[in-house]
């Protein structure tokens, strides 16, 4: 995957800092792709579709150990965020000490603990 298209500078760790990080012309696309008037409302449409994705599988030990993964390699050497994950912008990706790391903003991650019951 090309990280630099999705590529941040990070700074605050919500989804719509992280949104309005990301290259307006990515946010532009998903925004007409969903009909949507600002980054606001694109903010809501992704934090309803990652909820309704996790939904569905919640109960599924995969699932499970997929986000506990994802959740304990955040911010270091190991890339474990998929291509989906991050085109879906619920994952983003910076530049870290010369590698890529991801985070993943404070909204996403609070409903996968509370889904999932991780801590």
């Amino acid at each position: 995957m090309n990280y630099e298209k999705y590529l941040i500078k990070k700074d605050k760790l919500d989804l719509l800092c992280s949104l309005k990080a990301l290259d307006k012309k990515i946010v532009n696309k998903v925004m007409k792709e969903y009909d949507l008037k600002n980054i606001e409302e694109l903010k809501e449409q992704i934090i309803d579709d990652f909820e309704f994705c996790l939904s569905m599988s919640k109960d599924d030990m995969f699932t499970k150990m997929y986000f506990q993964r994802l959740i304990n390699n955040e911010n270091s050497m190991f890339m474990s965020a998929y291509k989906d994950d991050i085109e879906g912008l619920w994952v983003f990706v910076y530049e870290n000490n010369g590698h890529y790391s991801y985070y993943i903003p404070s909204e996403i991650k609070k409903i996968i603990k509370k889904e999932l019951n991780l801590d």
